[in-house]
């Protein structure tokens, strides 16, 4: 049993369950994914740096700068932690200290910093909202605490939505007041002496946003309508009043102010966004101007903005922050791994990635949902999306306020070893049930424009729940692909449409259709490695057909009453091998005796193979993995409760092996040699296991503690940052002892052009670590 091997986060994570937080010179944004921070550029959206914190902090809710030191950089996690972080130089941080908050029995749902100048106590402070654990409550109680002890100063007394922006803090230029809501009512709080006031709206609103102005006593309101209210005076009931902002049609998301002005005349400008797709940018003075950012990638959920306003961070639900200069203009786009968004209330659109993943050998890249109606092509050697590639080939629409619009999106999708196929399919749900047609497509892989052009078009009146590639069985790389309906399975191949011998034009036409078999449904389908055989699982049965034989099926394997959900056929050693699982036992069949060889009872969330070896991996509801190979009853690796004790809600949505770019043929040291195996999960993150070594984690320890997992260009100008200004002037020497100075300086050839230093100011490492090498 290999110890070795590690779970390693390789993308994905949410970068939008908080707004973000830029920079104090604006040039760089914070941003929290999971309990980790990421540094991304502004001006290029990049990566720059990561700080990585103790993971059983749950994830980051809210990122602040530190009221009395903006070098230390505040995040609040979910399992009520605070961490403080010392900013070194540009990009690099150290971890400061952490405090625990005095809430034993509650997670934290936001937080913001408040400092000793606008409160009661003589001490920076903190407001933090929370509920308590392992409940399904939306009740949320909101209090005041010292930052730096963690203890209780202040507990409200009343409870808020659970919303994302139902309270705020501001008027430091005046009065320093909290505002939250519930439903329709609002409560105001004044922060020196705890007085409260109220508004209340009309009985069929509710409210959505509330926002205070940072400076002024001015308190902006979304409700559930679309509008926006700004209530000015806010703190005297007598002189107070309001104006409405009414354009958005659905519930508004996210509003926000601008800083003010002179101090002699307050110019107040705001944004607001929701899920019309639409940035709106207002000026006070006038109800009817304003200016519009449309076609934004899907529905805005945070807004954030510099202290000069020269630039907006909008966060999108697909996981993404577009960064909006003040004319209104895309600056650039922070873009990890993306998400699907839905607009559907069926089961099946819920799940995320519901096409599932696959491997593109050409561009090595995981293949899986991305934005609405596209794949997403997503770099394994690079660890960066490489392209979206739009399948339903339609606008997306935004639904109404009335009703929901629905939009066809990619339910499935397969690739060809060889990669010069791709087959989807792609559905268009209605409420809770299914328009009659799927949409099956097939896609050529076009080598002179390298992308995939659409070669044919068909519908399906019956749903398919699967696609499925046979391997290539010849040179000439012929291929076959079965779609799984409910009780049959059809056989597709391609064909010349036009005779060229040159430049022969092939498209798909359906071939085979299987008979019903005692009325089973299919689950499952698997070939075999050479593309012979087709193995289908009806009910408990599984039924082989020889493809290149007229008849129906050939025999048919049973054992027991539970229905099959998992086939997969051996490779090499156990290519005469047929790996079935249920719900509680794995079967090990031999094809050729039709005989059962080994039973295991073992509850089978998901079944994988390795497409480069023998080696096989199951995946059980308590996230435990066991990899083995058919043609023997020893695990080969196994470990039980893969994301630990303190994550429960974390699950395996889909797993597959990558062959690796430099595997070898031939015997193997160990299962990992010659693929590696990613997970995708319900958290969508991207998470591979991968083998590592004493002596490379000493190095990752030391960058990790010392640099923060910077980028090269990253590391150059932070170190460069400490040489200004610190007297360690064997910083850098020490650094670069460790990690392999030639690799460092190859690596900065690597970066885009826009990110690169002057080649002049490189030249005398690029050319040593040439000499050298």
């Amino acid at each position: 049993m290999e110890d070795n091997i590690v779970v390693k986060k390789v993308e994905g994570g949410s970068i939008i369950s908080h707004p973000p937080l830029f920079s104090e010179n604006g040039r760089f944004i914070y941003v929290g994914c999971g309990a980790d921070i990421n540094c991304f550029s502004v001006s290029s959206g990049k990566l720059v740096a990561s700080y990585t914190a103790d993971q059983n902090f749950g994830r980051i809710v809210n990122l602040c700068f530190h009221p009395s030191d903006d070098k230390l950089l505040v995040a609040i996690h979910f399992n009520a932690v605070i961490v403080f972080w010392n900013l070194i130089g540009t990009q690099a941080a150290k971890l400061s200290k952490q405090q625990e908050l005095d809430l034993k029995k509650y997670n934290v749902v936001n937080a913001k910093c408040l400092s000793r100048n606008y409160s009661s106590y003589d001490m920076d402070c903190i407001v933090v909202s929370y509920k308590l654990r392992a409940t399904n409550s939306n009740d949320i109680n909101i209090g005041l605490f010292a930052l730096e002890e963690g203890t209780l100063l202040y507990k409200f007394d009343e409870n808020l939505e659970n919303l994302p922006h139902i309270w705020s803090i501001g008027g430091f230029e005046d009065v320093p007041y909290l505002a939250f809501a519930h439903k329709n009512i609002i409560y105001i709080y004044n922060l020196l002496n705890y007085k409260k006031n109220k508004i209340k709206l009309g009985s069929d609103r509710t409210v959505t946003v509330v926002q205070c102005h940072p400076n002024s006593n001015t308190l902006a309101i979304g409700d559930n309508t679309g509008r926006i209210v700004l209530y000015y005076n806010v703190m005297h009931k007598n002189t107070r009043s309001q104006t409405v902002y009414h354009w958005h049609t659905l519930p508004v998301n996210d509003v926000l102010f601008t800083s003010s002005g002179e101090t002699t005349k307050i110019v107040i400008i705001f944004y607001s966004g929701g899920a019309e797709n639409v940035l709106v940018k207002w000026f006070c003075e006038n109800t009817e101007t304003r200016h519009y950012l449309p076609r934004i990638s899907a529905n805005i959920v945070h807004l954030s903005v510099t202290e000069d306003n020269q630039y907006v961070a909008v966060s999108t639900q697909n996981n993404s922050i577009i960064i909006v200069n003040s004319q209104n203009r895309i600056h650039s786009v922070i873009q990890t791994f993306t998400w699907g968004v839905h607009a559907s209330n069926a089961d099946e659109f819920e799940k995320v990635f519901p096409a599932g993943v696959a491997f593109d050998s050409r561009s090595r890249s995981l293949v899986t949902n991305g934005l609405p109606g596209h794949i997403q092509f997503f770099s394994l050697d690079q660890s960066q999306l490489a392209f979206n590639l739009d399948i339903v080939c339609q606008n997306f629409m935004t639904r109404t306020r009335d009703q929901g619009v629905f939009n066809a999106d990619v339910c499935l999708l397969a690739i060809s070893d060889d990669s010069s196929w791709l087959a989807t399919v792609e559905r268009r749900p209605i409420g809770d049930k299914y328009v009659v047609d799927d949409v099956l497509k097939f896609w050529t892989f076009n080598e002179k424009l390298q992308i995939y052009k659409l070669n044919t078009y068909t519908s399906s009146v019956d749903r398919i729940s699967n696609l499925c590639f046979r391997p290539s069985v010849d040179s000439d790389g012929s291929h076959m692909v079965a779609t799984l309906h409910k009780d049959v399975y059809k056989l597709w191949s391609p064909y010349n449409l036009l005779e060229d011998e040159k430049n022969p034009i092939k498209s798909w036409q359906h071939e085979y259709t299987s008979k019903l078999y005692h009325n089973q449904p299919l689950h499952a389908i698997s070939f075999s490695e050479d593309g012979c055989i087709l193995a289908a699982a009806f009910g408990p049965s599984i039924v082989l057909k020889v493809l290149d034989d007229s008849d129906d099926f050939k025999t048919s394997l049973t054992h027991g009453f539970e229905h099959i959900r998992f086939l997969e056929f051996g490779k090499n050693a156990s290519s005469w091998m047929l790996v079935a699982a249920s719900s509680t036992r794995l079967l090990v069949w031999n094809v050729l005796s039709e005989t059962l060889l080994t039973t295991i009872w073992v509850q089978v969330e998901r079944l994988i193979a390795d497409p480069m070896s023998e080696y096989m991996a199951i995946f059980t509801a308590n996230n435990d993995l066991f990899v083995f190979t058919p043609n023997s009853r020893n695990v080969v690796y196994k470990k039980q409760n893969i994301f630990g004790n303190n994550d429960k809600s974390t699950s395996i949505l889909w797993a597959l092996f990558a062959p690796k770019s430099d595997h070898q043929n031939g015997q193997n040291s160990s299962w990992l040699d010659n693929s590696t195996l990613y997970m995708l999960t319900n958290q969508q993150e991207l998470l591979k296991f991968e083998k590592t070594d004493t002596l490379q984690k000493m190095i990752e320890t030391f960058v990790d503690d010392n640099f923060t997992n910077l980028t090269p260009l990253g590391r150059i100008i932070s170190n460069k940052e400490i040489t200004h200004t610190t007297n360690n002037k064997n910083y850098m020497p020490e650094f670069e002892t460790l990690i392999d100075e030639d690799k460092s300086a190859f690596e900065i050839l690597e970066e885009p052009a826009h990110l690169m230093l002057p080649l002049e100011s490189q030249l005398e490492r690029i050319l040593l670590a040439c000499l050298r090498t």
